[in-house]
């Protein structure tokens, strides 16, 4: 069973319900204070699939950042002490010892910030602030190992990076994270394969069923578009590199360079293009006279 609903502009709440056999469909004006349906109505449907696909992003079923909401929630935690200890700090007390005074006098102290003690005999007065400042410096170094340790387990780059004496494209990507960063999304690619073939098969049952078609589904390569502009020099080596061998197909060559996302389209393209100007140099040659022409 699949279910949706949606909020119409009078606040009309409207579900469809979707099973294998059949389709129904539900209204109500009130989704607060409890369902009260004020129409429905049922049809039978023509495909047996439901047609809402879930797109999970892994076999846990669980969020990008879901796994880490605990260390997400420890660094809110660390960082609220943290201004809790600032505060702390700023708001001290003020303890006297062997000395009395009255309100005037607390108050002289709070305006001016002066106060005089008096002691008796043997037993000197003194005030002293009760006061303990937290070490910034050790928890900064504790909210930085968290974030890290976020970065790492969701596969993020690091976004303030760093310097070193190996900073070479390939260096940085992999220091940085982007490299593992392609790895998670590869990795999350064959999840959303899964669904996306689950949605094309209902979306060709439905073409089938109205206009008809002879298409199938293992004839649609499912490919997901992403900028592949990192370290594309060295790509473009490879590429040409492979394009140049005789024993390499030229598709194999545009597959395996990682410079492209549709690697089958960009070879078609490339050798259309090649066509094109090789039949442009051969035209510019025939009308260029050769040496021991005659010309008119």
């Amino acid at each position: 069973m699949g279910v949706k609903f949606v909020e119409q502009q009078d606040k009309t709440i409207v579900f469809s319900v979707y099973t294998e056999n059949n389709y129904y469909e539900l209204r109500s004006h009130n989704l607060i204070s409890g369902l009260k349906l004020d129409h429905s109505k049922t049809e039978k449907r023509t495909i047996n699939e439901i047609p809402i696909v879930e797109y999970p992003l892994n076999n846990a079923r669980l969020g990008a950042f879901e796994v880490v909401l605990p260390i997400l929630n420890a660094i809110n935690t660390v960082q609220s002490n943290r201004l809790d200890g600032v505060e702390q700090f700023i708001q001290s007390l003020w303890v006297l010892y062997n000395a009395e005074i009255d309100e005037d006098a607390v108050n002289q102290l709070r305006e001016a910030g002066l106060i005089k003690l008096k002691g008796f005999g043997e037993n000197k007065a003194d005030i002293k602030v009760i006061a303990e400042e937290l070490d910034q410096t050790q928890t900064q170094t504790l909210i930085d190992y968290m974030y890290q340790t976020v970065l790492n387990i969701v596969g993020m780059p690091n976004r303030n990076g760093g310097n070193s004496t190996s900073d070479t494209g390939s260096a940085v990507i992999m220091r940085d994270g982007w490299e593992s960063a392609e790895a998670r999304a590869k990795s999350d690619e064959l999840m959303f394969k899964e669904a996306e073939r689950k949605l094309l098969k209902i979306v060709l049952q439905v073409i089938r069923s109205t206009v008809g078609t002879e298409l199938k589904l293992s004839d649609i390569e499912v490919k997901f578009t992403r900028r592949n502009y990192e370290n594309i020099l060295a790509k473009s080596q490879v590429l040409t590199s492979m394009l140049a061998s005789d024993k390499i197909a030229p598709l194999l060559a545009f597959t395996h360079c990682g410079m492209f996302s549709d690697p089958e389209d960009a070879a078609k393209m490339s050798a259309e293009h090649y066509e094109k100007v090789k039949a442009e140099q051969n035209s510019l040659s025939e009308t260029i006279p050769k040496a021991g022409d005659a010309l008119d």
